[in-house]
């Protein structure tokens, strides 16, 4: 029998990279999620994120600012995913959320952007709570000749009640610290005595410096899970249009904000002249693009002036965060007329066209779906509601965890 010696000064080199993969194992499965692999209707082979060339080594700054969150323990990430009703229902975008916070932030995270949904009578997300008072109207950018600018939210609510207020409570879910220290106000006022201010355990907490351009910022007492939005000078004539309230904290991780309208299409969200301006506010590092079911839901579907409204929008991003990664997400199996809408496939190849134009990458959860026909089989599963175009609670929370696993798996591809 032969004997195999090791030379002692090899041995702790030897001891020391084993145990460093062995670390860098159990770290890298600690950034999945889990998923339920025993649904036989998903194409998990699809699953990955479609990445190019270009787009892969455009993903690295990206990734590098990643590696810090998570080794260092430093930095911030925005990412913005925006949409229509997949992301105004708020499960498909809080999962991704929820799965930053859990595995790469620690177990904390900021809500980033809010809107009183309720106060305007339409639905909205389900992990934060909205009450007020006074009497408030919409502007939404699926509106031909809205009345209202809008921004990053594409909704815009106005009040001109004396006694207007919108409380926002943010919900403990998962063992999650969702609290915020810094809150900022995002809307326009129709006369320079009109001003947000916040009210904290009865504490009012004023931005003196705050405008129209820039928003009201306000540092909380503490770390809080629930504030009232106020106003001074409203009535006889005075209004506010609130864009939006930006929850946020001092912690380093993953910041995810979302925007969504039911029904709005690439033409909706050109409509946002003030889009920019919001913007500016979160300069995102990562723009998920869920828009263009509404677009291709009609028998009429123009994939050049499709790719043109995209185009557009991509620009205007540009303008403010010039180093932007763009995911675009593919439109999911539907149904049109109640039969599979053939528009689907055409609008898959413009969201690679794009993606190609734009360095960027491609979920295509129409393959994730099985393809032309595939909501059918979705539908008997649980996972998509009978109109075969929105999905079940189970079903976003599905595709969200598929998601989040898509750019986290490239990111392991880079890092090892």
């Amino acid at each position: 029998m032969k004997l195999f010696m090791i030379n002692a000064k090899y041995i702790s080199p030897l001891i020391i990279a084993l145990l460093g993969i062995a670390c860098a194992t159990a770290q890298d499965k600690g950034l999945l999620a889990h998923t339920d692999s025993s649904y036989s209707c998903v194409n998990f082979r699809e699953s990955e994120l479609r990445t190019f060339k270009g787009g892969r080594l455009e993903l690295i700054p990206f990734f590098r600012k990643l590696d810090n969150i998570i080794n260092q323990h430093r930095g911030t990430i925005n990412i913005w995913h925006v949409g229509g009703s997949h992301v105004q229902a708020g499960t498909f975008s809080h999962r991704l959320r929820r799965n930053f916070a859990i595995h790469v932030n620690g177990g904390k995270g900021s809500r980033a952007i809010m809107f009183p949904y309720k106060l305007v009578n339409t639905n909205g997300p389900q992990d934060y709570s909205v009450s007020g008072t006074g009497s408030w109207s919409r502007t939404r950018n699926i509106e031909q000749s809205p009345d209202r600018e809008m921004g990053m939210s594409g909704i815009t609510a106005t009040t001109s009640s004396p006694n207007a207020s919108v409380t926002f409570r943010l919900s403990s879910s998962d063992g999650i610290d969702w609290t915020t220290r810094y809150v900022r106000v995002i809307g326009k006022a129709s006369s320079s005595s009109v001003r947000p201010y916040i009210v904290v355990d009865s504490t009012a907490i004023e931005d003196p410096d705050g405008d129209n351009n820039s928003g009201y910022f306000f540092e909380l007492p503490r770390k809080c899970s629930s504030f009232t939005v106020k106003f001074h000078g409203l009535g006889g004539g005075n209004r506010y249009e609130l864009r939006g309230v930006i929850a946020l904290n001092d912690e380093p991780g993953v910041a995810y904000w979302e925007s969504g309208v039911n029904g709005a299409s690439t033409s909706s969200w050109l409509r946002c002249s003030l889009l920019e301006k919001d913007l500016q506010m979160a300069k995102p590092d990562m723009v998920i693009f869920g828009i263009g079911i509404n677009d291709a839901h009609t028998k009429n579907f123009n994939r050049d002036r499709f790719k043109s409204n995209y185009q557009q929008l991509i620009d205007r991003i540009k303008r403010v965060s010039p180093d932007c990664r763009f995911i675009f997400i593919t439109n999911n199996d539907n149904h049109l007329n109640r039969t599979a809408n053939p528009n689907t496939r055409a609008a898959e190849k413009v969201f690679i066209e794009l993606a190609l134009d734009n360095n960027g990458s491609v979920w295509d959860l129409y393959k994730v779906m099985g393809g032309l026909g595939s909501s059918n089989r979705w539908v008997k599963n649980g996972l998509m509601q009978s109109d075969h175009v929105h999905f079940t609670s189970s079903g976003y929370k599905l595709i969200g965890d598929l998601l989040y696993n898509a750019i986290m798996g490239e990111f392991l591809k880079w890092r090892q």
